[in-house]
């Protein structure tokens, strides 16, 4: 089954209770601004996200931050200047009219300075989490290589279940294929997909998958782009424990 680009909204009720939230941020492909960034953003109803900008040079910089919804349609643009070290606060649910199940997945940043970006979550009035991460990466066409892998656990047990979200941060379509495995190696379940430019989508693995006490171990992600991966773990209640976003990836090669 094909992964498709879902409103939040309608499955929430079963499985969206955010609580914690860790956002990874990584450098994409230089853009014609210079440098890119993309990290991962939750601007629904309800929930909301801060992104911290902050300049690392010595000398002034320039930078726009543009957020998508789910379906890769810009919901924010702003154009920033920061002096030497100065960071930036910017609250992507202030800056969005009607937020809704859609208002969800990329956040990137451009600029030809360097920068580091921090994320911070809430739910409600209640902040949650706050990462520092800011990797770098090469262009995606300086590699030779046939895909990129990215890798998490994953549980669907009784007890146990996990939410997947796979983010576009490129201007073209990508595609690629979610491989399962049980905690003894065997295979389980493949599942295709293709997202748009700058698209989201997410499946709750419980939708997907039997639920077994057995129904654990490992999540591959094959994609022709490296895309972001967010693994949200649920407990019997539906109640969310934890969220990781993977954003290291490694090659399967001859």
């Amino acid at each position: 089954m094909k992964l498709q680009h879902l409103r939040k909204d309608e499955t929430v009720s079963h499985w969206l209770r955010l609580s914690v939230a860790i956002l990874c941020v990584f450098a994409i492909a230089p853009s014609a601004l210079g440098r890119s960034y993309a990290l991962y953003h939750d601007s629904t109803t309800g929930r909301g996200t801060a992104v911290v900008l902050t300049n690392l040079d010595e000398h002034d910089v320039t930078l726009g931050l543009f957020a998508y919804d789910s379906a890769g349609s810009e919901i924010v643009s702003q154009d920033l200047t920061l002096t030497r070290f100065a960071s930036e606060a910017v609250f992507l649910d202030e800056l969005i009219d009607v937020p809704s199940g859609t208002t969800w997945g990329l956040v990137r940043a451009e600029t030809i300075g360097q920068i580091a970006l921090a994320a911070w979550m809430r739910s409600e009035e209640t902040w949650f989490a706050v990462e520092n991460v800011s990797v770098s990466m090469q262009a995606v066409d300086e590699f030779q290589y046939s895909g990129y892998w990215l890798t998490a656990n994953y549980a669907n047990t009784p007890n146990r279940t996990t939410g997947v979200s796979l983010v576009n941060p490129y201007d073209d379509r990508t595609g690629g294929a979610i491989y399962f495995y049980d905690a003894e190696g065997n295979r389980s379940a493949a599942r295709p997909f293709e997202l748009g430019p700058r698209m989201a989508a997410f499946i709750l693995l419980s939708d997907e998958l039997e639920v077994a006490e057995t129904s654990w171990g490992l999540l591959d992600v094959r994609s022709d782009v490296p895309i972001l991966l967010v693994t949200e773990y649920f407990d019997a209640n539906g109640e969310s424990i934890d969220l990781d976003m993977v954003s290291s990836f490694y090659f399967v090669e001859p």
